[in-house]
């Protein structure tokens, strides 16, 4: 049986030393390799190879086909990235992560042209929404599909079919409300946009914002020592209204809809997402 394996090229300063750690590398710190490391105690389960290059012939120690590749970028990280965008990796293995710490500026701006010209379906960008290295081994843990179920993330079965359409038609739905100008789908957990339709913003930077003013709510409320679930945040523009709304039934997400006030009705708009609520299966 196949031994999925996950490549992660590391361009962060120390933010992976956390991540190594949980992989059972004590004190690693600097330019390297770990190779194989597993991904917990069962027979088939993933394995992780992690590189920290520290010049362009390093990366000549990545696998050619990994059946994931991970990139962690942070500042710094620019002068390496025009040969990692030109690796055989990048270009045809089934899953490619580009994961940007927030301040990673320079290099946001180069991926985000790599990705205009050669895109294509399972290669995708997420922007942290903080620099935890504990924000980062939860992305991870989160694109793998929650251990122990990772060779299924690999296999393209039915059940993950069923999901993608099933956000797809979610999204879709969303959209036809009257006024809708964008939807997501959000992790508030990490900040991931899930799922999105529509346009007019960057959803993946709306998604990171809005998981902080969630965060920060519930965080007040726990203080305050209120029990009581949120069900939506309502945020008030001149000219739009954004709402968020909590899912009820998948624990740490929210749904993100942008509406033209003058187009919109708000409460027809809250009754049509908690009937897309209901219908998620995440």
């Amino acid at each position: 049986m196949h031994t999925p394996e996950l490549a992660v090229l590391d361009l962060t300063s120390r933010i992976g030393g956390y991540a190594l750690a949980h992989l059972g590398v004590a004190g690693a710190s600097g330019h390297g390799a770990w190779e194989r490391l597993p991904l917990g105690d069962v027979a088939g389960a993933l394995e992780i190879s992690w590189y920290r290059p520290a010049a362009v012939a390093d990366l000549k120690k990545m696998p050619a086909q990994p059946d994931a590749l991970a990139i962690l970028v942070g500042p710094g990280g620019f002068t390496l990235l025009p040969a990692i965008l030109a690796l055989a990796a990048v270009r045809s293995a089934p899953a490619v992560w580009f994961i940007l710490l927030p301040n990673a500026v320079m290099e946001d701006m180069e991926i985000s042209k790599f990705l205009r010209t050669h895109g294509r379906a399972g290669v995708h960008k997420y922007q942290l929404p903080n620099s935890d290295p504990k924000t980062l081994w939860f992305v991870l843990m989160e694109q793998l599909g929650k251990v122990p179920r990772v060779n299924d993330y690999f296999n393209e079965d039915r059940r993950s079919d069923d999901m993608s359409s099933n956000l797809k038609s979610s999204m879709d739905a969303a959209m036809t409300i009257d006024g809708a100008q964008a939807v997501a789908l959000v992790d508030y957990r990490s900040g991931m946009c899930l799922a999105q339709a529509g346009g007019g913003m960057n959803l993946d930077l709306a998604a990171a914002g809005n998981t902080r003013v969630v965060q920060a709510k519930l965080k007040t409320m726990e203080a305050l020592g209120i029990k009581r679930g949120i069900e939506d945040i309502l945020i008030t523009l001149a000219d739009q209204y954004h709402l968020i709304r909590l899912v009820p039934n998948n624990d740490g997400l929210f749904l993100y809809l942008v509406l033209d006030k003058a187009k919109g009705n708000l409460a027809l708009a809250r009754y049509k997402l908690t009937d897309i609520e209901r219908s998620l299966k995440v």
